[in-house]
């Protein structure tokens, strides 16, 4: 009953703040179509899902990044479905269809070849529930690329938001708490956006709601990740982390830097005495290294079982062989 009342609250709050943006106006979001594209070698003719599309401002990105592959976009959100339609319409993204369908309702009767969650799997009401929703609907070489919060990084907003929650049971009014206690969220908290044409305040009003007053939150760090995912996935690996005004891939097998966008051991570690002492760990703990001294807001993550690391990037299989978040012992 909780866990319904849980769904009620969440749906109704998209309902009212469409994410990522209530306006078709505002330009496609490029952040995940790049992501993707360095994590998975070719995607020509590939079927893919976006679980949780929201406005569809992700998913028109990536239409339009892969015009030859297929998309469904499904989410439980009315409103926000309505805004993808228009927004599908307005860039001709004849290659995607949207259902209205939540993560962990009846199975779409479908497998792609790629599946995205952008968002989404911490604010269901049973997170391991979804990833293995989705699994089911993945072919046995599809891979996952899914986006989370971050503990380490989030843990003051965590705060906030129990905060308004707790004050709005007596008020009943959230929005003018936050407003109260001067808690504007900023657009650039997970890096800089990419899109077409820049931010836009527009979509602040979502951006706040969606960080202060969504009943079901839940963050991670690489290892909870590795547990969320473990029971689905053979392998899953850490590929881009986001934190206030940055953004960076991680390569496990290459610390200089020399990757597009990656994070260099310099980077981390200006003085030379630490770099030295995390360039000689394993990988695994340089990735444990990486996310204290980052503190990231957010990161992205790629798994799937075995067969499915034939469609990524060497960078991607290098992560699954050295610091793959699901496995156990070794240099753990």
């Amino acid at each position: 009953m909780a866990e319904q009342t849980y769904l009620h609250d969440v749906r109704e709050l998209y309902e009212r703040f469409p994410y990522p943006s209530p306006s078709p106006a505002i330009d496609p979001v490029l952040d995940t179509a790049l992501g993707l594209d360095l994590a998975c070698e070719d995607l020509d003719g590939a079927e893919i899902l976006d679980a949780g599309c929201g406005t569809g401002h992700r998913l028109v990105g990536l239409a339009l990044t892969f015009p030859d592959s297929r998309f469904v976009g499904i989410d439980f959100s009315a409103r926000s479905l309505a805004v993808a339609a228009e927004l599908v319409e307005k860039h001709g993204c004849h290659n995607v269809t949207l259902r209205h369908r939540a993560i962990g309702a009846e199975p779409l009767g479908h497998r792609f070849d790629a599946i995205i969650s952008t968002g989404v799997l911490h604010h269901l009401p049973d997170p391991p529930a979804g990833v293995t929703w989705l699994a089911g609907h993945l072919h046995p070489d599809g891979v996952l690329y899914a986006w989370l919060y971050h503990a380490y990084g989030e843990f003051h907003r965590m705060l906030d938001r129990r905060l308004v929650r707790l004050l709005a049971g007596s008020t009943g009014d959230g929005e003018q708490l936050i407003q109260d206690l001067e808690l504007a969220f900023s657009t650039s908290r997970y890096g800089t956006r990419s899109s077409r044409a820049g931010d836009s305040d527009i979509a602040d009003p979502a951006a706040t709601a969606d960080a202060y007053l969504n009943p079901l939150v839940a963050a991670y760090d690489f290892e909870t990740a590795g547990t969320l995912l473990g029971r689905d996935f053979a392998w899953a690996v850490a590929t881009g982390v986001n934190w206030p005004g940055g953004a960076g891939t991680v390569d496990v097998a290459d610390w200089t830097g020399a990757g597009y966008g990656a994070i260099s051991a310099a980077q981390l570690f200006p003085q030379p005495h630490p770099r030295a002492a995390f360039l000689a760990l394993p990988p695994r703990d340089q990735l444990r290294c990486l996310e204290l001294a980052l503190r990231p807001t957010g990161f992205s993550v790629v798994c799937g079982a075995d067969p499915a690391l034939s469609r990524c990037t060497d960078r991607i299989r290098q992560g699954a062989a050295r610091a793959n978040l699901v496995a156990t012992g070794g240099d753990r």
